[in-house]
C-alpha cells in the first residue's frame, strides 16, 4: 500500500523533469491539423480582446490587399456579397471587422461554396496579418445612396 503512492511520486517527478515535449510537427503525436493551427495561432497571439488585428502593417496590407484581393472583392471590399443574403450583405470589411475567425479561416483555407481560394501555401503569415489588420479598415456597410451617385 506504501509503495503505490512513492511509485506515482517517482514516475510524476521523473515526467516532470525529464518529460516529452511538444510533439514534432508532422509526426504521428502530433495530431493538430494546419486548419487548427493557424486558427489557434490568430485566437491566441493576433487578436486583442477587441477582436481587432495586433502587429498589422496596415499601409502594406492595403499594398497586399490591392496586388491580391482587388481584382474579385473590388478596391473598397464591397463588391462581393459575401454572405449571400442580399437582405444582410456582408462584405470583407463586415467579416473582418465583426467575424474575424470566419475571414482569417477563408482567407487561409478558401470556401468552396462562394468560390474563395485558399492561400495558406501561397501567402505568407506576415502578409494575411497585414491583409487581415488593412481588411478591418475597409466598410462594412453597403453603399449609401450618396456614395452610389458618385
Amino acid at each position: 500500500m506504501f509503495l503505490f503512492p512513492l511509485c506515482y511520486a517517482g514516475i510524476l517527478c521523473f515526467d516532470l523533469c525529464f518529460g516529452i515535449e511538444a510533439p514534432v510537427p508532422g509526426s504521428p503525436g502530433d495530431t493538430l491539423t494546419r486548419e487548427d493551427k493557424r486558427m489557434a495561432y490568430l485566437v491566441y497571439h493576433l487578436l486583442d480582446s477587441n477582436g481587432t488585428i495586433k502587429g498589422a502593417d496596415i499601409e502594406r496590407g492595403e499594398g497586399l490587399f490591392m496586388r491580391n484581393c482587388m481584382p474579385c472583392h473590388g478596391d473598397d471590399g464591397r463588391r462581393m456579397n459575401v454572405s449571400q443574403d442580399m437582405r444582410h450583405p456582408a462584405y470583407i470589411g463586415t467579416r473582418a471587422k465583426y467575424d474575424m475567425p470566419t475571414f482569417w479561416h477563408q482567407m487561409n483555407f478558401g470556401d468552396s461554396t462562394r468560390g474563395m481560394l485558399p492561400y495558406y501555401d501561397e501567402i505568407e503569415l506576415r502578409d494575411m496579418i497585414d491583409l487581415a489588420g488593412f481588411a478591418q479598415t475597409l466598410p462594412a456597410k453597403p453603399w449609401s445612396s450618396t456614395e452610389k451617385n458618385q
